[in-house]
């Protein structure tokens, strides 16, 4: 056989908690299980790990779910399997993965799936959003705990949702001044999450590690508030925030400027849901899960028999959520193949993990009144450099679907397909922030690989 070419009885994509749950208890029980995971060490985003040899993270202090993390961790990597990492998978079909591993086109063939490739960032655009020194609030995790950057010396957190927490304490871990923490949900809609946090052990000592945290170094979250714009010659310099209304809508009267040289936006997350789209699975639309999400059984099956899910890719829910998720789908696998239901017991974990998730990111659900944020002039679409203004004027021409307004201006044709822009990109060319997005188009390649890759494929794509 090929170099080119494996065979295993289960692929995982994805070695994020939800993969690595899966992968070690399948390949505890004896199958065969290979891993394609982009990233160059196991862990996903949230357990990201240094570079080998480096000690990215030393001083930064982790809450204490990071300790279940490196459980996991030490766990998937003395198993029995085959982990690839820095893999692209960029077409698939039940039974087969693509994938572009070290420059060459690979392909994985296996009998069962299981799908957890996580989530990436939301991103609101706003005036100066694509200034060098505004990124996402994940982008200055994996900076910090992944490679021990210290980004700058002043920094301003601005979005909404759980993850600005973790990225305000990497930040002052690191030595960072935090200027300002813009949380953009009032304290009183908060609220709607604290039965998620108070009736879990584990969210509520996260909790109160992060109110520790914030008490320690003299930092305080701002409710209601957000980043209205950022200035700066060649890189940001300034930030303009202010106040918004219950829909996130800006009150323009309450602006004021802040000096700072590094700004993390955060309003929180989308499914990454392409792969699992192409393997024949459905969807819904889930706004408090972070928008389309694979609907799956009580056993984490997709439509496709053979395909399964855990994790963000069924709806952002965490950590805890995408590891229990991820044991459902190992206990269902060895279940068929021994003609019994998956475990009461893994079961149970996960729709209690998923209940007291879904409980909290209700509270934290996108605030339509953020896409008003943006001005005409404004990029929606940096990689193919459109405006607000010339997306609504494609949508007035050729109709306000995504895939109007696309073939009226480009928009979300770029390297990223939409990911970056897609998710409000319709609602500001629109204007209806109310209604249901369309869903992601797909398309092969599913993510930015080289020609040779796709044109050397092993067997017909």
């Amino acid at each position: 056989m090929s170099d080119l070419v494996i065979d295993a009885d289960v692929g995982v994509v994805g070695a994020g908690p939800g993969g690595m749950a899966a992968a070690t208890r399948l390949a505890a029980a004896g199958l065969s299980v290979a891993v394609l995971d982009e990233a160059p060490r196991a862990g996903g985003q949230i357990y990201r790990q240094p570079p080998v040899g480096a000690s990215a993270s030393v001083g930064i202090p982790e809450p204490p779910s990071h300790d279940q993390g490196h459980a996991l961790i030490h766990e998937f990597e003395r198993a029995r399997l085959l982990s690839v990492h820095g893999a692209t998978v960029w077409d698939a079909r039940p039974g087969r993965l693509w994938f572009e591993h070290e420059g060459r086109s690979r392909l994985l063939r296996c009998e069962r799936i299981v799908l957890s490739p996580g989530a990436y960032d939301r991103c609101i655009p706003f005036p100066g959003w694509t200034l060098p020194g505004v990124v996402t609030a994940g982008a200055l995790q994996v900076m910090v705990r992944g490679f021990g950057v210290v980004p700058g010396q002043r920094a301003l957190v601005a979005g909404s949702g759980p993850l600005l927490l973790p990225t305000v304490t990497a930040l002052l871990g690191a030595g960072v001044e935090v200027v300002a923490a813009l949380e953009a949900s009032s304290r009183w809609r908060a609220l709607r999450a604290a039965p998620g946090v108070i009736g879990n052990a584990a969210r509520r000592r996260e909790a109160v590690w992060y109110m520790k945290q914030l008490w320690r170094h003299g930092a305080r979250l701002q409710w209601g508030w957000t980043v209205f714009a950022c200035e700066g010659d060649g890189r940001v310099q300034r930030a303009i925030i202010g106040k918004v209304d219950a829909d996130g809508r800006p009150r323009r009267g309450t602006a004021r400027t802040i000096e700072v040289d590094v700004v993390g936006a955060g309003f929180g997350l989308v499914p990454s849901i392409e792969l699992g789209l192409r393997l024949g699975a459905r969807s819904r639309y889930r706004p408090e899960r972070g928008g389309y999400c694979l609907v799956v059984d009580e056993e984490q099956r997709t439509a496709e028999p053979t395909v399964f899910a855990a994790g963000e890719i069924c709806g952002v829910g965490g950590a805890e959520v995408a590891a229990a998720e991820g044991a459902v789908c190992a206990s269902a696998i060895l279940g068929e193949l021994d003609g019994r239901a998956a475990a009461p017991e893994v079961l149970r974990a996960a729709r209690a993990e998923r209940r007291a998730a879904d409980t909290m990111l209700r509270a934290f659900a996108p605030l339509p009144g953020l896409n008003e944020l943006a001005r005409p002039d404004t990029l929606v679409c940096r990689c193919e450099d459109v405006t607000r203004k010339q997306a609504q004027q494609a949508a007035e021409v050729h109709g306000d679907s995504m895939r109007a307004i696309k073939m009226g201006c480009r928009a979300g044709m770029g390297p990223c397909q939409a990911r970056i822009c897609g998710p409000s990109l319709q609602a500001m060319a629109t204007g209806q922030n109310a209604r249901v997005m369309d869903r992601p188009v797909v398309q092969v390649p599913l993510k930015a690989v080289r020609a040779d890759t796709i044109r050397n494929a092993p067997e017909a794509c």
